[in-house]
């Protein structure tokens, strides 16, 4: 039985690939910062990512003890607007949470991953890390980084048979939009749902040996954006 690390694990995304994973049979071991609604057979650990420094101490003793052969790293927030309204402050926040703390997992479960005979890393995208939009700027950023990243650490981790690929969703209907100004339009075409996410994570995870999924792009069939 594999073992998967899913940080984000307590809602939208993150909860459906658990739910998913646990249907199949893998052991998961979660991170967020909140955990009001457990999921049955899915150990948790309390963590703000944000927090970088103890992040790493904390995934490598996860890694280390739980001998964990896959990480989702999923975990992540929007912030949108003109980037001439964000603080320095908030501009640095977002970069860290969505790009920087995904690499520090990574840095941090690298070293074990590798040990396994097959390993994976799987980074959560976005649309918004394929082009940029108005009111984008920070969140592009954010994910332009993390798929520049997953490429190139393709290539340093094919040796150690450790496979690494990124999911770029467009809008799904999860929580995410909660504190936004906007939100996709109420057809069920109109967003992409958890569980279409998590197969396509269950997807890699289940990919031959010899084949890397190296990006899997997921968008509605309509495109519709509302304000609220």
């Amino acid at each position: 039985m594999r073992h998967v690390l899913v940080t984000g694990s307590s809602r939208g995304i993150g909860r459906a690939i658990v739910k998913a994973l646990l249907s199949k049979g893998y052991k998961v071991t979660g991170i967020a910062r909140s955990n009001d609604n457990p999921i049955d057979g899915m150990g948790f650990h309390f963590a703000d990512l944000n927090d970088i420094d103890t992040t790493a101490r904390l995934i490598g003793n996860i890694c280390k003890s739980g001998n964990i052969s896959a990480v989702i790293c999923n975990a992540g927030s929007g912030k949108f607007g003109s980037l001439e309204t964000h603080s320095p402050a908030q501009i640095s926040q977002h970069i860290q949470l969505n790009l920087c703390s995904p690499l520090v997992v990574a840095q941090a479960a690298l070293p074990l991953l590798k040990k396994h005979d097959r390993s994976d890393l799987i980074f959560m995208g976005s649309e918004s890390g394929m082009q940029g939009g108005r009111y984008g700027s920070l969140y592009s950023a954010a994910k332009f980084g993390l798929r520049g990243a997953a490429q190139s650490l393709k290539h340093e981790c094919a040796s150690a048979n450790c496979h690494v690929g990124i999911v770029q969703p467009g809008m799904v209907r999860t929580s995410f939009f909660d504190e936004l100004d906007f939100e996709p339009g109420a057809s069920n075409d109109n967003a992409i749902h958890p569980d279409e996410v998590a197969k396509a994570v269950i997807s890699m995870l289940e990919a031959s040996d010899h084949t890397v999924i190296d990006e899997i792009v997921l968008n509605p069939l309509k495109r519709v954006v509302q304000k609220k």
